[in-house]
């Protein structure tokens, strides 16, 4: 009997033990047009043995918002049932790399103007529908005059004549639209077949918890355009992986989507270069190329301050961004990802972006972020 019990205590102890727990309330590919505390919170649990590194905890956002939570707990029971432990923080994932390293070029500013026409154009058909709708008592009260009452005959149709008057403004925006992704696709096309020579970016130190930190920062070419250059550090979250993020939710592919997460995406082009989920539209028109050269926002971002950097090369002492953020770690529930982003100014045209990815080292103690700063997915609504 005594046996018995001691099989049954040594089965308790391994279904109990330390544990990671990250809770996450992510935000969807347009996060400003939901309400966060109405999204499901995922929770998942990951068994830390004894030879694992134990991760930091850390509290990024307020669990009434958008929010990722990871603590080091004990478990009573379960452990057996949850994944091991296993996080990557000596390198930068090559899916990471092939999207977020080299040059870059900003969209056309006409991507932005042509989404702020969009609601206008949209709110006059709507008004014109109405109006017609109420157009005989409107037109007898004297709100509106006759002549743009009636309908006109297009074909075997008749359509509102105010409609006819909104409808090439609803086009506005579109065919805008339309010629900022011409004009950018043949700038990626043009600046493709001559790249200028990398930037070369040298941290002395890669601890995060400083304030500050020297970069050097050298120029093997220049071109006879480029008039300034500045520099910052970006912080930033990953999409959790589509499918680990499907599981803490307790929900399997090919059933309905959980709120805010979209259709996985088929074309494998844009499947990959949405680093996670795949939540939606992130960049204007680019062509076939697999190279992409506009730098998608991350959905979680944080810049430090800028500072000018001269074009001869030189070092510059670069603030950190605000909070106490984590290193760089690259979890599929939990990434953590930083980068120096050169920034060049040129003459009659957009500015470039270089961008290094960096590894960088936490001390180990908690991180305390007490509002996770949310981005558009869209390149083009970009503060870049």
């Amino acid at each position: 009997m005594g046996a018995i019990d001691r099989l049954g205590a040594s089965m308790g102890d391994s279904d109990s033990g330390r544990a990671v727990e990250i809770k996450l309330r992510w935000p969807p590919f347009d996060s400003h047009a939901v309400i966060a505390s109405e999204l499901p919170i995922a929770k998942a649990y990951f068994r830390l043995k004894e030879s694992s590194e134990t991760p930091c905890n850390a509290e990024i956002g307020n669990e009434s918002g958008f929010h990722v939570h990871r603590n080091v707990v004990e478990l009573s029971q379960g452990l057996s049932d949850s994944r091991e432990w296993h996080t990557l923080s000596s390198r930068i994932p090559g899916r990471v790399e092939r999207e977020r390293k080299g040059w870059f070029l900003l969209p056309s500013k006409m991507h932005r103007t042509s989404r702020k026409l969009i609601p206008y154009a949209v709110v006059g058909i709507i008004a014109s529908l109405a109006i017609h709708a109420f157009e005989p008592a409107l037109v007898n009260w004297g709100i509106i005059d006759q002549s743009f009452a009636g309908s006109v005959r297009l074909g075997m149709l008749d359509y509102p004549l105010l409609l006819l008057i909104f409808l090439p403004i609803f086009f506005v925006p579109m065919m805008m639209r339309l010629l900022a992704s011409v004009w950018d696709f043949r700038r990626t096309r043009k600046f493709r077949a001559d790249l200028p020579s990398a930037p070369i970016i040298t941290l002395e130190i890669n601890d995060c918890t400083l304030d500050e930190i020297p970069v050097s920062i050298e120029f093997p070419e220049t071109r006879g355009d480029w008039t300034s250059a500045s520099a910052y550090f970006q912080v930033g979250m990953l999409n959790p992986r589509r499918p680990m993020l499907l599981h803490a939710l307790g929900r399997k592919e090919g059933q309905q989507n959980p709120p805010g997460i979209s259709t996985p995406l088929t074309i494998r082009q844009h499947a990959i270069s949405e680093l996670g989920a795949g939540y939606g539209e992130s960049t204007p028109l680019e062509g076939p190329d697999a190279k992409r050269l506009f730098l998608s926002p991350l959905p979680v971002q944080q810049r430090g301050i800028a500072k000018t950097v001269d074009l001869d090369g030189g070092k510059e002492s670069l603030s950190l961004p605000d909070g106490n953020w984590t290193g760089s770690e690259y979890h599929p529930l939990f990434a953590t990802h930083w980068e120096i982003i050169v920034r060049i100014e040129k003459k009659h045209s957009p500015p470039l972006l270089f961008v290094q990815p960096i590894i960088m080292k936490h001390d180990g103690s908690d991180c305390n972020i007490a509002e996770m700063p949310t981005k558009s997915g869209r390149s083009e609504l970009a503060d870049n």
